[in-house]
């Protein structure tokens, strides 16, 4: 009995002691740690300020459904090439590509924007106060 009080008392101090010792590496390494951190990358939240907007517009759909989806740095989508990797960039998927290798355009889908909605009529098609 008393060897295992004596083991789990040593057992106590050297994982203390390292502890301790990682605490001192964090505070020492502080400074360093944040030289060597790369800048805020841009993400789907921030892709209406100036430095994050996308270059080719927010995204929008057309007459046919398609719509445009926006791609930011921390998205951990891959980007389409030449793509500035600091921000935000609109793009759309080629509805010609096959499922299971889709394709990533830059910017918006081609064709006429979709129609307006159709006015408010109470009770029918929008609902007072909503």
């Amino acid at each position: 009995m008393g060897r295992r009080r004596i083991t789990a008392v040593a057992s106590a101090a050297v994982l203390s002691g390292g502890f301790t010792l990682t605490g001192f590496g964090v505070v020492t390494m502080g400074p360093l740690a944040s030289v060597a951190q790369a800048g805020p990358t841009c993400s789907p939240g921030e892709a209406t300020t100036p430095e994050c907007a996308p270059p080719e517009g927010m995204p929008a759909c057309n007459a046919f459904g398609q719509c445009g989806q926006i791609w930011c740095p921390a998205s951990g989508m891959t980007p389409v090439a030449g793509w500035d990797l600091s921000r935000c960039h609109t793009f759309y998927f080629d509805p010609n590509a096959p499922d299971t290798k889709p394709v990533m355009i830059s910017g918006n889908p081609p064709g006429p924007p979709p129609p307006p909605p159709p006015p408010c009529i109470p009770l029918v098609n929008c609902l007072p106060g909503l």
